[in-house]
């Protein structure tokens, strides 16, 4: 017997026993609304298909998502060719996963520098959905980051979310005030430096 039948039986047997304490004429009303909770043969069956067509479609799902990540991680330039430079923003390409669970794009357009500080536009892509801290679903975004190359560090000034890729699609916008950002280390080896390094590459060699 699965768990919806018991479910039902549990809430008939509720129903029945509230009805003994209760007047006669209200007990063929309970009586009704217990029976409505009943479950036919004909429900039951149907139940169970619905039930098994959902889990079929969620497994074509998770074996169609394990094909298109092998292929991206046996050649993940191949899903970056399918993204929009737009040169327009003077984006340029700058790393991809090795998986090809992202990718990741600079532009010098706004940039600006004052000694060792160094701000900028970076662009993320993803080949499927993430969720942001407040619950926006997304498959790109740009950040406006500030790098410290005297401290090694850096902070985010600006999040901009957008619902499809080559930042298209509705957006959602999260600024944090600059007295009050954050500031994050660099660790090494990590995408955050590479982009660090070739920031600050940028501030020390103009």
């Amino acid at each position: 017997m699965n768990c919806r039948s018991h479910f039902v039986k549990f809430c008939v047997r509720a129903a029945l026993g509230a009805c003994l304490k209760l007047s006669a004429a209200s007990i063929a009303c309970c009586l009704s609304i217990a029976a409505g909770w009943a479950q036919t043969p004909e429900q039951q069956q149907l139940w169970d298909a619905q039930r098994a067509q959902a889990q079929a479609e969620a497994k074509v799902r998770a074996a169609i998502l394990a094909q298109q990540r092998a292929a991206r991680k046996a050649d993940p330039m191949a899903w970056v060719h399918t993204l929009d430079p737009i040169p327009a923003g003077g984006w340029e390409f700058r790393a991809v996963a090795p998986d090809g669970s992202w990718a990741a794009f600079s532009t010098d357009h706004q940039e600006k520098r004052s000694g060792k500080m160094i701000t900028l536009w970076l662009r993320q892509e993803y080949p499927e959905a993430q969720r942001s801290d407040g619950g926006d679903v997304y498959l790109s975004n740009v950040e406006k980051v500030q790098f410290d190359c005297g401290n090694d560090r850096q902070r985010v000034l600006l999040v901009i979310y957008y619902s499809e890729n080559n930042i298209a699609g509705s957006q959602q916008q999260m600024e944090s005030d600059p007295k009050h950002a954050p500031w994050e280390a660099v660790v090494p080896g990590t995408q955050s430096d590479s982009v660090f390094q070739w920031a600050c590459s940028k501030a020390h060699h103009p």
